[in-house]
């Protein structure tokens, strides 16, 4: 298996100090040939062309990163937007970075303090139906670590009528989701989403991309053959992207 980490946070993020130099290096050494660099876009801290402004010197760094580790890895240059579907605007502007190879989008705005059943019933409904308007939006190319709301609540509490529309809107939409490995040191769990979900997915899409979500050097690799060892043996194709398009490794 061609091996990649397509969830990975640069000091271009504003919670991680993950220097390019660094985050390549650290690849290298693994033997992964593609990371993408999916830093975070949160358009209530700051405007859209700030992001812009960002996102173009970061871009040349990684094209010269890419020059110097040719044929040994290549860096994707991504964003990870949170609930893009609430900036339409923005994000269709966002989009006229012309050398973007993919938008991540992911769900942040979790209510963390819900107590009774019925309350936690309540969030984990609107959670998988803000999750269900980001993807009618269709303005990104892949879900990010959805089930990120069992890290405050641990047990599940799903709609499962919801997943099955989520399923179903992905083929639609001709988008997928990302395997993401932080869900096991975060709160002890498998994955986002579970395995379950990934196998109801797996009957919907074979696609998919794995990702550790990395904010610091001990994180790059964070239980990544794991990840590598689900897909094998559910099936699933890994696939990156570039220029906005899917290409299968």
């Amino acid at each position: 298996m061609i091996r990649q980490n397509m969830h990975i946070h640069s000091s271009y993020s504003w919670d991680s100090k993950l220097n390019l130099d660094t985050i390549a290096h650290i690849l290298v050494e693994n033997h992964i040939s593609y990371g993408a660099i999916t830093d975070h876009v949160e358009f209530d801290r700051e405007d859209v062309l700030s992001v812009i402004k960002r996102l173009n010197i970061r871009n040349e760094e990684i094209n010269h990163i890419n020059q110097l580790y040719q044929g040994k890895l290549i860096l994707l240059k991504a964003v990870e937007i949170s609930e893009p579907h609430w900036y339409p605007d923005e994000v269709k502007e966002l989009e006229k970075v012309e050398d973007l190879d993919f938008i991540m989008g992911s769900i942040h705005s979790i209510p963390r303090n819900a107590e009774s059943k019925y309350e936690r019933e309540d969030v984990y409904y609107r959670y998988y139906k803000e999750v269900i308007k980001m993807i009618q939006a269709n303005q990104i190319d892949v879900v990010g670590h959805l089930d990120y709301i069992n890290r405050y609540y641990g047990k599940d509490y799903s709609f499962y009528r919801q997943l099955s529309d989520i399923f179903s809107l992905l083929k639609e939409y001709d988008m997928i989701l990302e395997m993401n490995t932080s869900a096991e040191r975060r709160c002890h769990l498998n994955t986002f989403p579970s395995l379950e979900k990934l196998v109801r997915y797996k009957l919907i899409k074979n696609e998919i991309v794995l990702g550790t979500d990395a904010h610091r050097e001990n994180e790059l690799v964070s239980n990544l053959e794991q990840a590598e060892l689900i897909t094998k043996e559910l099936g699933f194709q890994p696939v990156i992207y570039q220029k906005r398009k899917r290409i299968k490794l």
